[in-house]
Order: C-alpha cells, then structure tokens, then sequence
C-alpha cells in the first residue's frame, strides 16, 4: 500500500512526529554498547558470513538496560544459527518515536523487518496495512507454543477489522505490571508498617508522608504522580469503574467511579501532599529518588534504576493496593510485529526471529535484566533462581491481577479524550466531573471517525 493512500488523520500526525524526532534518531550511535551478563559487547554491521545469509534489521525502542537487552538477544540469535543474521537498531525512547520513524521508513519503502511496537499503534497499523498477519505462522508447522501464555495478553494483538483480515498482528514481548515504589525509611518514621494494602490506605498513608517545614512548606510529598494517565487506569479498575467497552459502543469515561477515583486523587495535590514535577527537573523518578517523595506508582522498567540510584534511602516495592473490586491492574506492554514491506522471500526467517525473541530463555533473560515481567510459566520456570528474589517475586506475582485490556489504549478517540480530561484535571486543577463529562462527549464523537 503507497504512503499517500493512508488516509488515518493519525498517520499523518505521525509523520509530523518523525520529521520531530529525526534530528534525534540520527544523533543516536549505530552501534551502541551492550551489557551482557557477563561481559560488554557491541552490535555490528559486520559483513555477511556466506552468500545466502538472510539479512534482516530488527527496530526497537527503550533506553538504558531495557533496550541494550534487546541488542544482546539479536546478537544471541546470530550466534545460534548461521542462516540469519539480525541487526537490532535503537529508534527512539519512547513508542511514539519508534511508531513516527517505522511510518516514514514504510513510506519509503525502507522499514524493517521485525520491530517492537507497544499497544497505542496496533489498530491503526493494522488498519493501514503496515503489518503482517501472524496468525498463520501461530498455527502453522513451525509454530510457537503459546499454550501457557495469559490468554488476555495475546488477544491484545487480535484485531476483527476489516471483515476478512482478522487476524493476530502483535504479540507481548516485554510485559509491565504496576509497581508501586516507597521509601521504607519514611513509612517507618511515620510509623506506618509497611506500603499500602488499599487505596484508602494509600491516600491516607501520601497524607501522613508529607512533611513540611515550620512555615508550611512541603520538604517531602507523600507522592509524585506520573505526567501520564496509565497508572490511574488500576485505581479505576479495581474500584470497579469502567471507561468503555472492547468495541467501543459504550464509552463512559465520566463513570462515576472514574469521577470519584480521580477527585480523591486531586485531592492530594490540592492539599500539598501530591506532586507533579516535570521532567526538566527528573520527574516523578527523580522526586522519588532523591527523597523528595515518599512513593511512586510506575514500572518495573525502572527497578534497576531505582535500586542503583536511590540517595540515602533504601526503596522498596509492592504491588499496587486494592479497591473494591480487588486488585486488577491495567498492564503496560510493548509487543513484537513483522512488518507487511517483508519480502516473501524473509517472513519466514522473520518469523525464526520472533520466535526466538519470545522463546522461554529469551524472555527469562530480558525479565532477569530489566524488571519486566516474565509472563508465562516456561519463562517463568527458567527464571526460578532469581524469582527467589522477593523484590522480583513481589513483580511477579503482579501477573495474577491483570486485566490485559488494551481498549483504551488502542483507539485514539478514547485514549486521547481520556488523558486530555487527565492533564487539567492534575496540572489544571479542573473540576473532574465536568471535565469528564467533556471528554466523554468528545470521545463519542471521534469515535465514529475511527469505525
């Protein structure tokens, strides 16, 4: 399909966006360093082994250990067999960029192969023609065993539309459960014994962790918000509130759980107990890491950072509390797909490739090395000596609370509404019930624009 066919308004915004981020994609080394386990290595474009070696270049985003675990998995690849031979190239730090770059390379006929891509895109990618139907390489005799895989997180890439290419287009590789990080030094001075079991508890405890100074000044909140909307999709949930439907006919993102749930997180900035800074500043993480907060609600991507980086304290995590309905949290999730300019001729090595990245060592290792979670019980069983870990273990078992529902994330009218209606509700301090009822209004209106 030509580029100038696409006629998604979202395509077009990622163009924009690509041309955004170009200056930054070309500043970043073609061969940057990875850290093994045991030694440091670097991906290069060395020439080809023998004629017939089948070329192929793997996109992927995330900085840090995140991604360098991403490069040393190709580099296994390579050195597992002699017939393929991947390039892994960094394209940006956040999906976004990488989902803007992978746009203008399909375009110009200049995309990848195989790419991580994360929940956001699926549905327009599919929609536009810009993926492969895995569904056929699932089933077929040189398949991948999916048996023991949470059933939910793999009906994340299953997309119904159009009639006649429904089909599976995305598959999870590197796997978010909500984590809530905290400052076991300040929970013992307020004398609280230990990190929230529950909401309530959680506003409460963010109230008693707040200290200031003689002339009222906060010296430490109880809490630094994220500048997204993703961990407040937990608290929703696990109240029992609902923000649409998978298909989109009931779309009520002024639910009154919704409304509820976020006053009482506004609350806490009202009253000086929440932050939110900004990233000139290093953000939420930096709050928390240089004690300025007392918790964070984020994700495992940064347990390493966490750990390495806290000054002065020791941090701890726990799984995020629960509300009336339990504990169900909304995942973050980045996935693999092959995109649809592949020639015949390299979809089946392609496919050799996504298998190996998504095989039980491969995401054993990528669990090991970056705090995502190993999803499925032979990634699980290969990962048992550090799970004995009660910081990993305590990641873990986070798995057993989500709810892998991607809806929101997936249709652009519905997540755009929905952290719009976030943004000034935190740094605007709107008032949330009207605010909702506005993006509620503006969501059923995109909608149609969508289907």
């Amino acid at each position: 399909m030509a580029y100038h066919q696409v006629k998604s308004k979202w395509f077009y915004l990622a163009l924009i966006l690509s041309i955004l981020f170009s200056a930054m994609a070309a500043c970043a080394p073609a061969s940057p360093p990875v850290l093994t386990d045991n030694v440091t290595t670097v991906v290069a474009a060395t020439p080809a082994a023998s004629t017939g070696v089948i070329e192929l270049t793997y996109w992927h985003t995330l900085p840090g250990v995140a991604g360098q675990a991403q490069d040393e998995l190709a580099l296994r690849f390579n050195a597992s067999q002699d017939r393929i031979r991947v390039t892994s190239e960094f394209q940006g730090s956040f999906y976004t960029e990488l989902a803007a770059n992978l746009l203008t390379a399909y375009g110009a006929g200049s995309a990848p192969e195989v790419s991580q891509l994360g929940t956001y895109e699926i549905l327009e990618f599919t929609k536009s023609g810009v993926l492969v139907d895995l569904k056929p390489y699932l089933n077929g005799a040189d398949g991948l065993d999916i048996s023991d895989w949470p059933q939910t997180l793999l009906s994340a890439g299953e997309v119904a539309w159009p009639k006649g290419q429904e089909g599976v287009y995305w598959l999870p590789f590197n796997i978010a459960v909500p984590v809530l990080y905290y400052n076991q030094e300040t929970f013992e001075k307020a004398g609280l014994p230990g990190p929230p079991q529950t909401w309530d508890e959680f506003y409460e405890d963010a109230r008693k962790l707040t200290v200031r100074d003689d002339n009222g000044v906060v010296q430490r909140h109880g809490v630094a918000y994220w500048g997204i909307s993703w961990p407040m999709l937990s608290a929703i949930w696990s109240q029992g509130g609902e923000l649409t439907n998978k298909d989109y006919s009931n779309i009520t993102l002024n639910d009154p759980v919704a409304i509820e749930v976020l006053t009482k997180f506004q609350n806490l900035v009202k009253d000086g107990a929440a932050t939110l800074p900004d990233e000139a500043s290093g953000g939420h993480r930096g709050a928390f890491k240089n004690g300025r907060a007392a918790m964070i609600l984020d994700s495992p991507s940064i347990f390493g950072e966490i750990f390495e980086q806290a000054v002065g304290f020791t941090p701890g995590v726990a799984n995020y509390p629960a509300g009336k309905a339990g504990r169900v949290y909304a995942p973050g999730a980045g996935g693999l797909v092959m995109l649809s300019t592949t020639p015949p001729e390299k979809r089946e090595a392609a496919w050799q490739f996504i298998k190996f990245m998504l095989s039980a060592d491969s995401i054993a290792y990528y669990a090991r090395r970056t705090g995502y979670a190993a999803f499925f019980t032979a990634a699980q069983e290969k990962a048992a000596d550090f799970l004995k870990d009660e910081r990993y273990a305590t990641i873990q078992r986070g798995l057993s609370y989500i709810r892998a529902d991607f809806s929101i994330n997936e249709s652009a009218a519905v997540r755009n509404a929905f952290e719009e209606a976030w943004q000034k509700i935190f740094f605007q301090l709107a008032d949330v019930k009207t605010t909702l009822d506005e993006a509620d209004a503006k969501a059923e209106a995109e909608i149609k624009n969508e289907q």
